[in-house]
């Protein structure tokens, strides 16, 4: 069966003294032609707004609207840890898989 999502992980830590957590989520790419650079620019813009999800970049925070240093570090980091998976996805439909 073939895939047809990537799973981004995402572990932040709002302080040191808050337990860290994990959360997950599961980007669809199944109606995008990765063939093309139009496609592939729509993988990363949804990676990216997943990214800010699970990095609480939509949570509502009063007093401020910018994000914080740890939801930055861990948009970094989900960003990294998804681009080996759109690498291989590409990669995959490219090589016609």
């Amino acid at each position: 069966m073939k895939k047809s999502f990537i799973a981004l992980a995402a572990i932040s830590a709002a302080l040191a003294t808050t337990p860290v957590s994990a959360n997950n989520i599961k980007i669809e790419y199944r109606d995008l032609n990765l063939a093309t650079a139009e496609g592939q620019a729509a993988l990363e813009n949804r990676v990216t707004r997943a990214a800010k999800k699970v990095c609480g970049y939509n949570d509502l925070r009063t007093g401020t609207r910018g994000a914080t240093r740890d939801m930055r570090r861990c948009l970094v980091q989900a960003k990294k840890t998804a681009k080996a998976q759109v690498a291989s996805v590409v990669e995959d439909n490219r090589l016609g898989g």
